[in-house]
């Protein structure tokens, strides 16, 4: 499960709790930290140390867990910083949470290639989490890097998203939707499978709030794309990353 407390804002993790509480052993919840919300609704940035663990003792509280499987530190939330804070203080302090067995794995989110170099000198890194998806594949440098390192890469907006058209725009696209065609599967899940074709450590998190399209998405595990329909697909038109 892929939550934030600001999701919301400020009702998610209650939800998630209310629903899941208490958790099964094999269920990992990964949350982030790095921004929060105004009293509009509006991101903010709150990347300094103090405010990265209060964030994520604020998730322990609310998710009503002892530890947090995975956290990521994610950038670029409420616009640029305010004010410059090193990288590793900002991972030092999840490292401490780490120690004290608050925290489990540690993420990255909304990065480029050289702040994932420069974590990896500092601490071990669980997954990369960019916007990407196969109408928008301007991180595929990053996807190397995870490759090369075995760190595991969660594609946020893996559909596109409301400033690119998102699912209806795959629907339109000729390439998607030959290989569609050929496969008895939606265009959303041809462009799910795609994904999951291109990492042995991809991570999928298309989020939705319907049962049937909940159902849809786990079904694109079981969606094998040969050779022929991944050419394919390598024609699809690139739209570039939405923005957040």
């Amino acid at each position: 499960m892929d939550t934030s407390q600001a999701y919301g804002p400020d009702v998610v993790n209650e939800l998630l709790a209310e629903v899941l509480y208490p958790c099964p052993d094999d269920l990992v919840i990964a949350t982030k930290v790095g921004g929060t919300r105004d009293e509009n609704g509006g991101w903010i940035w709150a990347a300094r140390p103090e405010q990265l663990r209060a964030t994520v003792e604020q998730d322990l509280r609310t998710l009503r867990r002892d530890r947090i499987d995975l956290v990521n530190m994610r950038f670029g939330v409420g616009g640029p910083a305010p004010e410059a804070v090193p990288l590793a203080a900002q991972l030092g302090v999840l490292t401490e949470l780490r120690d004290e067995g608050k925290v489990d794995l540690i993420g990255l989110s909304t990065v480029s290639a050289d702040v994932v170099k420069n974590a990896l000198e500092i601490t071990p890194i669980a997954e990369v989490q960019n916007a990407y998806g196969i109408a928008n594949r301007t991180d595929e440098p990053i996807l190397d890097l995870c490759r090369e390192h075995d760190i595991a890469y969660v594609p946020y907006y893996p559909l596109g998203s409301a400033f690119t058209g998102s699912p209806q725009t795959l629907a339109a696209d000729p390439a998607i939707a030959s290989v569609a065609a050929k496969c008895n599967v939606s265009a959303s899940q041809t462009a799910l499978a795609w994904l999951l074709a291109h990492h042995d450590r991809m991570l999928l998190i298309p989020g939705t709030s319907s049962v049937g399209h909940l159902e849809q998405n786990l079904a694109v595990d079981g969606i094998q794309l040969d050779d022929h329909n991944l050419a394919t697909l390598e024609a699809v038109i690139h739209l570039g990353a939405p923005s957040f």
